[in-house]
């Protein structure tokens, strides 16, 4: 069986019973490659060529499609300190704004809705706002994934998502969730992305991921219910009819929305953890989904961090690695990704620890 068959059978509840390791390497490549820091040995090379020096599957994503808003003046600006982006509506000026962080990257220091007053500018970014299907490139990431990888095809996060991380942020844009013109946005938003979603099922591929990082300190189960659930069962429904599988990227403490969760028919959850990062094992989000959805992860990022003494990274590999041998819909990783400052050969010695 290849690589990348054995990642799809444990979508399939086909996997055999031992640890299987996959790392989702994306951010850390994307961060260093950016930066021009990778290591060394590995300044010339691909994603998929650091896995497999690294003796692991290669997993990449792709986003398949662009978002635009006909009839918005939408400007970007950049220098090598901020970005800022501007939507000009016909009631107000909506405003992102990053600033480079101590470690480098970019932060998100401004979210475009700060009081009431924009929101019928946000209703009107919403009604102009379409996906537009690009798939060019796919052919070369899939022959780059090869058969000891995987590529994912990213759609828009659920429009409950969209709305906490792009528009409201986690300040006082919180405190408007309960504005009723925000219900009348997440419909406007839920509608366009199934109608995506039904032009995206055309693309090749198996996994869609839904890049939605939910995180279970803003996301009450009434919430959940109310403005994510049909979201989820809905687009798991169509990729089912055309035989896909969805994988969900949850992030945090997120072990009360687990049950609700495998409910809807989602199929995999990316980024189970338990402390410090999260609040479920493997084994534990196991007892709360039931036997029927993939989990990916067991290994919380913080442990990849020098400031966890190295006999507690080498302890959370192996007890996760013993969950995760138990149970053959169960795929091994970082959780929720690997870090950038994740130190190198703390993330070279999984795969000799796990005995893969």
């Amino acid at each position: 069986m290849t690589l990348k068959a054995d990642i799809l059978a444990r979508f399939a509840g086909e996997g055999d019973e031992r640890s299987f390791y996959l790392p989702d390497l994306t951010l850390w490549y994307t961060w260093h490659q950016r930066k021009q820091s990778l290591p060394a040995k590995w300044q010339d090379c691909s994603l998929p060529e650091i896995a497999r020096s690294m003796g692991v599957p290669g997993w990449l994503t792709a986003t398949p499609w662009r978002v635009e808003a006909p009839g918005i003046d939408i400007t970007t600006s950049e220098n090598e300190q901020e970005r800022v982006i501007i939507a000009a509506t016909s009631t107000a000026k909506l405003v992102w704004r990053w600033q480079v962080g101590p470690d480098g990257d970019w932060w998100q220091t401004e979210y475009p809705v700060k009081t009431v007053d924009d929101l019928p500018a946000l209703l009107e970014l919403a009604q102009a706002r379409i996906y537009v299907l690009d798939a060019t490139g796919l052919a070369e990431l899939e022959s780059a994934a090869g058969d000891d990888g995987l590529l994912a095809l990213e759609i828009p996060r659920r429009p409950y998502s969209i709305l906490l991380h792009e528009f409201l942020g986690w300040g006082d844009g919180l405190l408007l969730l309960n504005e009723p013109l925000l219900d009348e946005i997440v419909a406007i938003l839920e509608t366009k992305t199934h109608e995506f979603v039904r032009e995206m099922v055309q693309l090749p591929g198996q996994i869609i991921l839904s890049p939605d990082n939910l995180d279970g300190q803003f996301i009450s189960p009434p919430v959940f219910q109310a403005y994510l659930a049909d979201s989820y069962h809905l687009t798991a429904d169509e990729l089912h009819q055309h035989d896909k599988y969805l994988l969900v990227h949850v992030g945090g403490p997120i072990r009360h929305l687990l049950a609700p969760l495998a409910e809807t028919g989602i199929d995999g959850l990316q980024g189970i953890a338990g402390l410090p990062q999260g609040n479920a094992s493997l084994i534990q989000a196991r007892g709360l989904t039931g036997p029927d959805i993939t989990l990916w992860g067991g290994i919380p990022q913080n442990f990849l961090l020098d400031t966890h003494p190295r006999e507690e990274f080498e302890a959370a590999v192996a007890q996760a690695a013993q969950d995760a041998a138990v149970d053959n819909r169960m795929i091994l990783g970082i959780a929720d990704r690997v870090p950038a400052q994740a130190e190198l050969s703390r993330l070279e010695a999984i795969p000799e620890l796990v005995g893969g």
